[in-house]
This record gives structure tokens, C-alpha cells and sequence, in this order.
């Protein structure tokens, strides 16, 4: 990336502040200056959810690049790059025509006050109205009732994945405040695809499915998946014989992703993906920063004293849970923990959930003003009863000689340390 790219980068996050404000009337405004692209865009997967949205998405947009498709793709946040956002036809979006569509954006907007967010989506659907595809998988940034993407009109489908408590300051402290904000994304008789959910949560997508008659397709979390030495199936399905490979990413979590994904790609047939195509899909998936092994190549560039080091972005409840859930399956006995937090999450707590899992855990800085200090982290150790250390960056403590040649290291609790450790393999 050049320097003018940098520069209009740095104009970008300095002229549209990165706050949320939720709220769809900015981006219909834009949108009907630039003649409506959203609604010119090849048929939409909307997927809504707490955890799972990018993990499903990628089953998705892999499993359709098997049977052939040309998919178009928005998600969020980005770990490195801007660009990793918008992927049209199945090719990530250069710089120059993301930056040729934020000029043209930006003249029409004139001035008006819009977020960075809203700016981007808009982007994304003027890009994608201008590129022939397939299908549309459009994540939500922030709840779903008012997010951005949800100005769209007519989906082919909806996916709700799990939902939990997270970003409680802005969607509420209740999972069924929660719940309704995500819903807010199914539309009147457009078909809608849940993961397993919480009954609080269920009886509010049952209750929004019915409103809006609309197909609900929801399944309990033990009856949903029969988990076989070899593989897994889908029960109560029209493939419920078929035994699927165990997919590429990490977790028993991401087997229930991974069935999202395709319970999505059976619900509409249109959509001409075999389950052949769903095999070989699943299992060559990949989401950078979902239990991620650093490769050996790194480890041999950075002279690290053990090959066992994994990434994770997991940040919320959830998120550790789905950790816990990894090591007791993955019958490890304990981690060491190098992690960072923002101060909207409930740090706390899911150190709590890993405890008795964690050796030790080494503090690292973020760089976010809204991050905590690793004092402040210490002291929740030390109220936990977890041995602690503290470090000035990610590269120190995974170089420490805290870690020897047999541990197994995680890197977790924020996508922010994930991109930066990310930003410095990719170096």
C-alpha cells in the first residue's frame, strides 16, 4: 500500500470518526443520492449474531466457490487491512477501487454527517451494484434492527447465529434486548436459518418469525448436530444421512458454524451447491484469528521457543466459553494466556470462565485509548488467583523466556491484539 493510500486512510478514520451511532436514516439518505445500489445487488444471505457471523459467512462463501458461484462479500471488522471488508466477484477489493469509490462517495455525500461504518456499507453497495455476481453475504456491524446493512429491502435469506451478552452499551444488558436488535433483521416471509440459541432467545426469534411470517429453522443444541468418530451429520434435515467432514477451522463451536452454513445452502436450492461442493467447502475454509495456528515459518522468523502458539479474537463471554469448550476437547491441560482487553468487555468474567485452564497469564498493552492498562488487568488476576506477568507488547512476551519449548500459548481477547500480532507475521 503506497502513501497516498495511507493518507486517504488517515483521512477517512479523521473526517468519519469510528463511533457508533445507530440509526438508518444517514445511510438512506447517501443511498438515494447514489440511485439506490442496494437494491441492485445479486440476491443477499444477511447474517446477524454475537459470535460466529464471519465463521459462517466464510463456510458460506467457500462452500459457493466449490459449486462455481461468484459471491459478493461485506464483513466486519477488518484485522490488517480496510480491504479485507469488501470482497466482490471472489476477489478482495484493491486499494485504488476502494479509493475511487470513497471519492465518488464522499462528493456525492457533500458533507453531510455520516460514520465510517455507514460510509463503508455504502461503498460496498455501490461496488457491488456495479459487479456482476452470484448471491450476497452481508454481515451486520452492530446488532441488526438499525444496523447499516439492514437498509436492505429483500434477502433470499436470514442467519442468526449465537447470540450472548456483548456490546451491552449500546444493545442492552438483557439477552432478550439483545435478541430483539438481532432479529430486527428478518424480513416478511424471507426464510430464517438460528443456531442453537438460549430459550429466552428462541421464544424471541419465534415470536419475530411469526410477526413476520417467515419460516423459522432452529434446532436445540443437542439435537442439532450427531457428532461421529469421523465426521458429523445434521439431524431433522433432508441430508441427515450424510456424513460431513470435520471443517478446517478450530473448535467445536465451528462445527456448529459450519452447519449453519450449510443448513443455509440446503434451505435455498437456487443457490446450486452440492453436497459435494459443501464437503470440500468446509474443510478448506479459512477465517484469519478464530483459533489460528502461527505458522512454522514464523516461529523460525521471530526465533520463538515453541511451535504451539494459537490466535483467537474471542473477546466476550462466549468467546471464552467456545475456548473452554476447545481445551476440554482438545484434552489440553493448561495455556498460557497472553491476552488484552478493551474496557467495554467483561474482563473479568472471562478470565473467570478460563481459570482453571490458564498456567499463567501474560499481560500485553492494546493500542486503543479505551483498552485497560495491564495493571489493571494484573489486579483481576491477582483476584482470580491466576499467576500473572506483565509485558510491554505482544512480540516481548511470546520471545519471553516465560515460554519454553513445551507450552501451549493462546493469544486472545481482542481482535485489536489479534490484528496486531497478525500485522507483524504478515511483515
Amino acid at each position: 500500500m503506497n502513501d497516498v493510500f495511507l493518507e486517504r486512510l488517515a483521512k477517512l478514520t479523521s473526517k468519519y470518526p469510528k463511533v457508533i451511532d445507530l440509526s438508518l436514516a444517514r445511510v438512506k439518505k447517501l443511498l438515494n443520492k447514489l440511485d439506490n445500489p442496494h437494491l441492485k445487488i445479486p440476491p443477499i444471505i444477511h447474517v446477524a449474531g454475537t459470535n460466529g457471523k464471519g465463521s459462517t459467512i466464510a463456510f458460506l462463501f467457500n462452500s459457493l466457490k466449490c459449486a462455481g458461484q461468484k459471491v459478493h462479500v461485506y464483513t466486519s471488522p477488518h484485522l490488517i487491512e480496510v480491504t479485507e471488508r469488501i470482497i466482490l466477484a471472489n476477489k478482495k477489493i484493491s486499494y485504488n477501487k476502494l479509493f475511487q469509490a470513497l471519492d465518488y462517495c464522499e462528493k456525492v455525500n457533500n458533507g453531510e454527517h455520516i460514520t465510517q461504518f455507514e460510509l463503508l456499507t455504502c461503498i460496498a453497495f455501490f461496488l457491488m451494484s456495479k459487479t456482476k455476481a452470484d448471491v450476497t453475504l452481508l454481515e451486520t456491524g452492530l446488532g441488526g434492527r438499525l444496523d447499516a446493512t439492514n437498509i436492505i429491502k429483500n434477502p433470499i435469506l436470514t442467519i442468526i447465529t449465537s447470540i450472548s451478552l456483548d456490546h451491552s452499551d449500546f444493545l442492552g444488558n438483557k439477552l432478550h434486548s439483545i435478541a430483539k436488535e438481532k432479529a430486527g433483521i428478518i424480513k416478511k416471509g424471507i426464510p430464517c436459518i438460528s443456531a442453537p440459541q438460549e430459550i429466552e432467545v428462541k421464544k424471541v426469534l419465534i415470536d419475530k418469525c411469526k410477526e413476520k411470517q417467515a419460516k423459522l429453522i432452529i434446532s436445540d443444541q443437542k439435537s442439532f448436530i450427531s457428532y461421529e468418530k469421523n465426521g458429523f451429520k445434521i439431524n431433522k434435515s433432508n441430508i441427515e444421512d450424510h456424513l460431513f467432514p470435520w471443517p478446517s477451522l478450530e473448535g467445536p463451536h465451528q462445527v456448529i458454524n459450519a452447519a449453519l452454513a450449510i443448513t443455509a445452502l440446503i434451505t435455498v436450492p437456487e443457490l446450486r451447491v452440492n453436497l459435494k461442493d459443501m464437503n470440500q467447502g468446509i474443510v478448506s475454509t479459512y477465517w484469519p484469528g478464530r483459533l489460528e495456528k502461527i505458522s512454522k515459518s514464523i516461529v523460525k522468523r521471530y526465533s520463538l521457543t515453541t511451535e504451539d502458539i494459537w490466535l483467537d479474537g474471542g473477546h466476550n463471554i462466549a468467546g471464552a466459553q467456545a475456548i473452554k469448550n476447545w481445551i476440554i476437547h482438545k484434552k489440553i491441560k493448561k495455556i498460557i494466556l497472553v491476552c488484552g482487553f478493551l474496557k467495554n468487555k467483561d474482563a473479568e468474567d472471562i478470565l473467570f470462565i478460563l481459570k482453571d485452564y490458564i498456567k499463567y497469564i501474560i499481560f500485553v498493552p492494546i493500542d486503543n485509548k479505551n483498552s485497560y492498562t495491564v495493571e489493571e488487568l494484573s489486579i483481576m488476576s491477582k483476584n482470580l488467583d491466576i499467576s500473572y506477568y506483565m509485558s510491554n507488547s505482544v512480540k516481548e512476551a511470546i520471545t519471553s523466556s516465560l515460554i519454553s519449548k513445551s507450552s501451549k500459548v493462546l493469544i486472545f481477547g481482542s481482535l485489536y491484539l489479534i490484528g496486531a500480532i497478525l500485522k507483524l507475521t504478515n511483515n
